[in-house]
């Protein structure tokens, strides 16, 4: 089972500056992941570029899919993650990360979502989360609660992949490196740098696992989104 996770920045090719959905399916059939996570996904709204990324991209891939709208940017175009997969979906939702009560921090507050899917891989139910962190610590400490309270509500096989907006050591991530496995153990260089990338000098993308056995890992070093995507190989136990 190869799992990707790719913040594709709504398509904007990097070099060129335009959204191109086509550079984008092109690059993800490059890898030819079983399922790949997308973080900053727009959907069909009025403002100007806003189109049905999703369903674009899993046509062009033949693949099936899933958009989790975290909001309507300017209260009218839907934005947020998705998922594409070979797979049979069996189950999709959409889980709104409550907003920070208090902001004390400095950031720049986005309301977030959790993308929880369950797909049919040979007749075993893998359980799938894609989400993309806040800038603001608040927002991260309250994506974390609610990714292990799924995490702490089942055995099922399970993958979590996105943009957390945090580095390996930060202390809200924590909870996740207590309770699932980071396929970065089994990278040849460890904590590969994924952001920007273009110069990269940070890594904030990542690809967790629970009950699978990974078997390598990759990041995909190439110039498209501002993000490298990371690539995973997964055997079920």
């Amino acid at each position: 089972m190869r799992v990707m996770t790719f913040n594709i920045q709504h398509c904007l090719d990097y070099k060129n500056d335009i959204i191109d959905i086509g550079l984008f399916a092109d690059s993800i059939k490059a890898v030819d992941p079983d399922i790949c996570g997308l973080n900053e996904v727009r959907g069909e709204g009025p403002l100007d570029g806003y189109t049905d990324q999703t369903n674009a991209l899993g046509d062009a891939l033949g693949y099936n899919r899933y958009f989790a709208e975290a909001i309507k940017v300017g209260g009218t175009s839907p934005y947020g993650n998705a998922f594409v997969t070979k797979y049979p979906i069996k189950s999709a939702q959409t889980l709104a990360v409550p907003d920070p009560v208090f902001r004390f921090d400095i950031g720049k507050y986005e309301s977030r979502c959790i993308l929880k899917a369950v797909v049919d891989v040979a007749g075993r139910e893998v359980l799938v989360l894609v989400c993309h962190m806040g800038l603001a610590l608040g927002e991260r400490k309250n994506a974390v609660r609610e990714i292990c309270k799924i995490v702490d509500s089942t055995d099922m096989p399970l993958v979590l992949m996105g943009d957390f907006n945090a580095v390996p050591d930060s202390n809200e991530l924590k909870p996740l490196f207590e309770r699932l496995s980071d396929t970065d153990s089994f990278a040849a260089e460890k904590g590969k740098h994924t952001f920007p990338s273009y110069k990269p000098n940070i890594k904030i993308d990542y690809i967790f696992y629970k009950n699978l056995k990974c078997k390598s890992v990759q990041t995909v070093e190439k110039v498209i989104s501002d993000h490298f995507p990371i690539v995973a190989e997964f055997e079920l136990l």
